[in-house]
């Protein structure tokens, strides 16, 4: 039964994807002939020839199989509800919609260029429909398939998450063309409105952006409304893709949101201190805030959405829940802030130390203020979020959770590592300071020196800092039993005796009962009972 499964569907898949191919091209030939623009190919003949073979082998074929696939599914339940075959469906309807994305994005963004007159190519905008419309026929085709069969026999474990794979894959990609688009939107009318000489010229950004802006609204609206079915939430509430699928979204928005932060900071601290290009930006410096304004709206928006979507999914949820969505996001946040922390303060002793050194040896540097200006932004953005994000002695609750735990070792573990490579070049530039190398009269040693005692100060603060907060955690462990059991708390502890023996008292139960319960214990213990 498997072997026959597989057989069909995996000739299906090949052959559906020659159709494809065939299709898409050799109408995109007849279109480029009918509307006298330039063949993509140099003989249109051997185009016609080899599409329509590809046609013609790979019709029937699919057909064939795609149709003993359906009798044998209308047979039997267990047929349609197939593993073999919801991996096929999504399979198709993720190579289908990644494709008709790319398409669309296409056809708008050459629509929009007719539009806007930046552009007047007719013949791409009729190839792209062309493809557009094949692509979404088959896309429709299978994705009510899959809500035939769904509809029909249920769909849960492997098949559920086939599903979840291809929805949750799918909702990723179209935000992240939904913002990256954006973004890159809001910078092109940001140029267009401080630079007047800015104009939309062909092939430019604005209509690109545009297209893919769209693009993304249209697969990720349909995607999200799509997951909120009621039948399909219900059943994908707790699913793990899912809370990965946003939480790699968030960690997106918060990194991207925090470099355009620390950009936008630098820009403007770099001119108070005199720099007219900084960063090597040679454009006006309005012109130049348009990419970290844009970057810090676009994605920190993005960031609050997401991190309002976590909190909605864990509230409806039980309260274990919440509190694991809640210290997951915040020692994510704490951990990306950190990292910013880190770069910048190294960043800024590796300066420090560049310029005292260099002028120590008299080779003095003049593009000190610029890296300073860098380096103090990125201190100023992470220190903040990173101080209101993490807390070091948090309740019990938070403090053994596993999030912190990744936290706390993944910091220990990138500073360790930091540092242990740090050393090893520090080492390596002192023996060629003492041996006398090539560059050890120039004094090129000293200065990797520096620098590496510079990432050495920063790793050494932050692991040893990390490091003790994880034996606080351990040293407030709660005591465990004897058995292993951790003792519950709020119960105080029993008296000890004279003799070493513990005195417990026992209410609500005869004497009797208690003799009873006492003959339980092993050989050799002894008990008293005193009324």
């Amino acid at each position: 039964m498997i072997q026959r499964r597989l057989y069909i569907y995996i000739v299906a898949a090949a052959s559906f994807a020659m159709v494809l191919i065939g299709l898409i091209n050799l109408g995109s030939t007849a279109l480029n002939q009918l509307l006298n623009a330039a063949p993509p190919y140099s003989n249109v003949r051997d185009a016609y020839a080899g599409f329509g073979a590809v046609i013609l082998v790979g019709l029937p074929v699919w057909g064939i199989h795609w149709w003993l696939a359906q009798r044998f599914a209308a047979r039997t339940a267990d047929e349609r509800a197939s593993a073999i075959r919801r991996l096929y469906l999504y399979v198709v309807l993720a190579a289908t919609g990644i494709a008709l994305a790319i398409y669309l994005r296409r056809l708008i963004e050459d629509a929009a260029g007719v539009v806007l007159g930046s552009s007047s190519d007719g013949a791409s905008i009729t190839r792209a429909l062309w493809a557009v419309l094949v692509l979404a026929a088959f896309w429709l085709y299978h994705l009510r398939t899959a809500a035939l069969d769904r509809s029909r026999v249920g769909e849960s474990g492997v098949s559920a998450t086939l599903r979840r794979w291809y929805a949750y894959g799918l909702l990723f990609l179209g935000l992240a063309f939904l913002l990256f688009g954006a973004r890159n939107l809001l910078q092109q009318i940001w140029v267009l409105v401080v630079d007047r000489s800015q104009v939309i010229a062909p092939g430019g950004l604005v209509p690109t952006a545009l297209a893919t802006m769209l693009t993304g609204l249209l697969v990720w609206g349909f995607h999200s409304q799509w997951t909120a079915r009621p039948a399909i939430v219900e059943d994908d509430q707790r699913s793990t893709l899912r809370a990965v699928q946003r939480f790699l979204a968030l960690t997106g928005c918060v990194a991207l949101a925090l470099f355009g932060a620390s950009q936008l900071l630098y820009y403007i601290l770099a001119r108070l201190l005199g720099i007219e290009h900084p960063g090597g930006v040679s454009t006006n410096i309005l012109v130049a805030l348009a990419s970290p304004v844009a970057t810090v709206i676009i994605f920190g928006l993005a960031w609050l959405w997401i991190q309002r979507q976590l909190a909605a999914d864990a509230g409806a949820a039980e309260a274990t829940r919440q509190a694991g969505v809640r210290h997951l996001y915040t020692h994510l946040v704490a951990f990306l802030a950190l990292g910013t922390l880190a770069i910048g303060a190294a960043g800024l002793l590796w300066t420090l130390s560049d310029q005292i050194l260099n002028s120590l040896l008299a080779h003095p540097l003049n593009d000190w203020r610029d890296k300073v200006s860098l380096f103090v932004t990125l201190v100023a953005v992470g220190a903040p979020m990173w101080f209101t994000h993490w807390r070091q002695s948090p309740d019990l609750a938070e403090r053994y959770t596993l999030s912190r735990r990744l936290y706390l070792y993944a910091t220990l573990l990138g500073s360790v590592l930091a540092a242990l490579i740090s050393g090893a070049i520090f080492v390596y530039r002192l023996l060629a300071l003492l041996l006398g190398t090539s560059d050890a009269i120039g004094g090129a040693p000293v200065i990797d020196m520096g620098r590496a005692m510079s990432v050495i100060l920063v790793a050494a603060a932050i692991g040893l800092y990390h490091w003790r907060v994880l034996r606080a955690d351990s040293a407030a462990r709660p005591a465990a039993s004897p058995s292993g059991i951790p003792l519950p708390t709020g119960i105080p502890s029993p008296l000890v005796g004279q003799d070493g023996g513990l005195i417990i008292t026992i209410t609500g139960a005869t004497e009797l009962q208690i003799r009873q319960a006492m003959s339980k214990l092993p050989d050799g213990a002894n008990y008293t009972i005193q009324k």
